[in-house]
């Protein structure tokens, strides 16, 4: 790898990626910093402008989430720091996804000329571990474990995008955010725009004519998206659960504020 002149800084669309990473390089003994993981999820609500103010009350009015602007700081340092002309970043990403890859997207766009390596774990199959049988690829950077990292030598793929592969990523970025849709998914086809109800059938299955806890609801869907393949956070996922709720799909008792206080099952007419 050549030796640059400018600090090496690593750049993460992950907490959890963050502290792994750290971990590794320790692990290592490479003294280079790691960001901290970017703690704004650019794979929901507006993004053009993706200013967080908008995205703030989006997350409030359409998610029920009224702390999203307490992130605002640590989201506007965090790009200040993985964009600055003094270091060299290097920046994860996990094209599977959409939480990390629109987040590298946004870097992409906001780091213009300056230029940076890219560590693509995409396509990496990884070594099992003693309690696995079988290499295997991840859907995230944020459960890949630090030894792993150092076992698949990771920071050894870095590499220079090239122009064509930079106008893409800016291409593709400029068009998901004139679409500006509430959701932003992974699919054959790459990263794409998604309706506010993407995601309302996957939970549907997880709801019986029997009281469920929400909490058990929401943790199965992640599950079995999860092993799908998707990425989806729980707050998207206890959101919809409300929404299907208010328009009479489910049946909800309790606070219907907090998933371990509320139940939910099908509605008699949904039966």
């Amino acid at each position: 790898m050549t030796k640059l002149e400018k600090p090496v800084v690593h750049v993460v669309f992950n907490m959890s990626a963050a502290g792994s990473l750290r971990q590794a390089l320790a692990d290592m003994g490479v003294k280079e910093k790691v960001i901290v993981g970017l703690p704004d999820d650019l794979s929901f609500g507006p993004v053009d402008p993706p200013a967080f103010d908008i995205r703030a009350r989006w997350v409030e009015d359409m998610l029920g989430f009224d702390s999203w602007q307490d992130l605002e700081q640590r989201s506007d340092l965090f790009w200040k720091r993985a964009t600055g002309r003094g270091i060299a970043p290097v920046a994860w990403v996990c094209r599977r996804n959409a939480m990390e890859f629109a987040g590298f997207l946004e870097f992409v766009s906001r780091v213009g000329a300056h230029p940076f390596r890219v560590v693509d774990i995409t396509e990496v199959e990884f070594a099992p571990d003693r309690s696995e049988s079988t290499s295997w690829r991840t859907i995230s950077f944020g459960v890949v474990p630090s030894h792993s990292i150092v076992r698949t030598r990771l920071l050894e793929r870095q590499t220079t995008l090239s122009g064509q592969e930079l106008q893409a990523y800016r291409d593709l970025w400029k068009r998901l955010r004139a679409e500006n849709a509430p959701f932003r998914v992974v699919s054959d086809h790459g990263l794409q725009s998604a309706p506010i109800t993407y995601f309302d059938k996957a939970i549907v299955t997880h709801v019986t004519n029997d009281w469920r806890k929400c909490s058990y609801v929401v943790a199965n869907c992640l599950g079995a998206l999860w092993d799908d393949g998707t990425y989806c956070g729980d707050l998207v996922l206890w959101s919809r659960v409300r929404a299907l709720a208010d328009e009479g799909v489910f049946e909800m008792e309790g606070d219907g504020v907090r998933m371990r206080n509320s139940s939910v099952r099908l509605a008699s007419r949904a039966v």
